[in-house]
């Protein structure tokens, strides 16, 4: 190599690692400034959406919907505790002395049954809460994001 060229290595290291030093910076600094995620769980889901919905709905279809979300919080925490209680539940039953096979289907079985239950309760309460909304509200509805 000729010594012109020995000598640009070294500058074309530097604005190489300079821009790869303000690249990460920038994701550094983007990610400090980015809104913390939004809670999880299927009734913070549907609140978000019931809330973008709303802005959308008539006063009283908004209304109607609103309301539908407050009645159905009990079910969300039912289904929050029935999941907490399975886990404990689970591990027990792993860890038990002979192991029951027919013991651990029968809690699979109950957990389903439970599961069934809720999702045809959550189902009617869809049904109604859509029924008593107006036709533009229904309308409104079917254009927006479903969860």
């Amino acid at each position: 190599m000729t010594p012109s060229i020995r000598r640009r290595w070294p500058w074309f290291l530097l604005v190489g690692s300079l821009a790869l030093n303000m690249l990460a910076g920038g994701f550094v600094v983007a990610h400090s400034f980015r809104p913390p995620p939004p809670p999880g769980g299927p009734d913070q889901m549907l609140e978000r959406f019931v809330d973008d919905v709303s802005r959308r709905l008539s006063p009283a279809d908004a209304t109607v919907l609103r309301k539908a979300l407050d009645d159905a919080r009990p079910l969300f925490v039912r289904m929050h505790v029935s999941r907490e209680e399975f886990t404990p539940r689970l591990r027990t039953a792993l860890m038990a002395q002979p192991f029951d096979a027919a013991g651990v289907k029968a809690m699979f079985d109950s957990v389903h049954a439970k599961d069934a239950a809720v999702r045809s309760e959550v189902e009617a309460r869809v049904v109604d809460t859509l029924s008593r909304l107006s036709p533009e509200g229904r309308l409104r509805l079917a254009e927006s994001r479903l969860p």
